[in-house]
């Protein structure tokens, strides 16, 4: 009868092997993972020059990632491959949270969520943060998102579920700028800015070029109104609302035709066009996060991988982050394809992470 008391391993080589077997699409499944792990050890530890090692079992893998200090790893994990934010340049960062549909337990509804911030230019996460479906709300783990990292003070688009005053307020009195969906849950200010643009003359407009993908064709229309002299209501009061940006969408499929109309409010006062220009697009870029998402799902097939434990569907979150930053770093177009040339070609793999002085 085995005895695996006392057996040790090292944590690093653990890690190593779960970034090397991501890299290689063998995400979705937890024994996928660990098989290529087992496949790949003799590799990994010459790579890692960590002697006297064995592959960790199945059954112990589960046992050892859930006892990492998550929240440590993740600050390590930013410290040491994410880059310095300077006050004076600031940049654009999209911050929206994604649920880990793997974590979903039978009989609830929730499972655990992560709130990630990624810079639109260049499509690195710099962030993120996680926060218990059942019992907690994406609002305040935005916030401290914010904090954590610093963020208050660059600029931040966000969708309409953050259009509260506490996180505005934050922004607004760190000197950085936001933008902010706003939808008809807000009735008073969604009133009186549909009231803006439909009686008020545009500051700064622009029309964007037709593009004509997946069979649709979609033009986009964006105007800007000032929000001087509003009368807002007194909890609004000291979040620098100053621009309300209309975007109007109108599409065509076939001979389906549709508009769509969607309003966001920020703090920027733009006073020429280049600078409405930014806003504009900082607009269109914040679906840069969703992209993101959809990457994890897809590509990286995150919501397959189901584990009772949150701390090791957490550790699993923050290393897949660290495989996304890393082909992010590469410039390429196609993840999935990069990915099997990882899988077929073990060694040009290990290179690239020493390279990128994750081995």
């Amino acid at each position: 009868m085995r005895d695996n008391r006392g057996k040790r391993h090292s944590l690093a080589l653990v890690l190593t092997g779960l970034v090397a077997a991501l890299c290689c699409g063998r995400d979705g499944n937890l024994s996928r993972l660990h098989r290529h792990m087992n496949n790949q050890f003799e590799a990994l530890v010459e790579a890692t020059q960590l002697t006297d090692q064995k592959v960790i079992s199945r059954a112990q893998l589960p046992l050892l990632l859930a006892k990492v200090n998550g929240l440590r790893f993740a600050q390590i994990l930013f410290d040491w491959f994410g880059f310095l934010l300077d006050e004076d340049q600031k940049r654009w960062f999209s911050v929206d949270g994604k649920e880990l549909r793997g974590s979903i337990q039978p009989n609830h509804k929730r499972g655990e969520a992560c709130v990630s911030a990624v810079a639109h230019e260049g499509r690195q996460i710099v962030g993120q943060v996680f926060y218990s479906g059942n019992k907690e709300s994406e609002r305040p783990t935005v916030s401290q998102l914010l904090d954590e990292r610093h963020l208050c003070h660059q600029k931040i688009t966000l969708d309409a579920l953050h259009m509260i005053p506490l996180t505005l307020r934050s922004i607004h009195t760190a000197n950085g700028l936001y933008i902010v969906g706003l939808k008809a849950n807000q009735a008073n200010l969604y009133r009186q800015c549909i009231c803006r643009s439909l009686f008020h003359c545009t500051d700064y407009e622009q029309i964007d070029a037709e593009t004509n993908r997946h069979g649709r064709t979609e033009q986009r229309t964006y105007r800007a109104y000032s929000l001087e002299s509003l009368a807002l209501d007194p909890r609004w009061q000291k979040t620098g609302l100053a621009t309300l940006i209309c975007v109007e969408r109108n599409r065509q499929q076939g001979d389906i035709i549709s508009q769509e109309v969607s309003y966001f409010v920020s703090n920027s006062t733009p006073a020429t066009q280049s600078q409405a220009a930014e806003l504009f697009d900082a607009i269109r870029q914040h679906w840069c996060v969703e992209v993101m998402h959809h990457q994890r799902d897809v590509t990286l097939a995150e919501d397959d991988l189901r584990t009772a434990k949150a701390s090791v569907s957490r550790l699993l979150c923050s290393l897949r982050t660290l495989v996304m930053n890393l082909l992010e770093g590469m410039n390429i177009k196609n993840k999935a394809a990069q990915l099997d040339t990882f899988a077929d070609k073990f060694p040009i793999l290990i290179q690239f992470l020493n390279q990128k002085m994750v081995l």
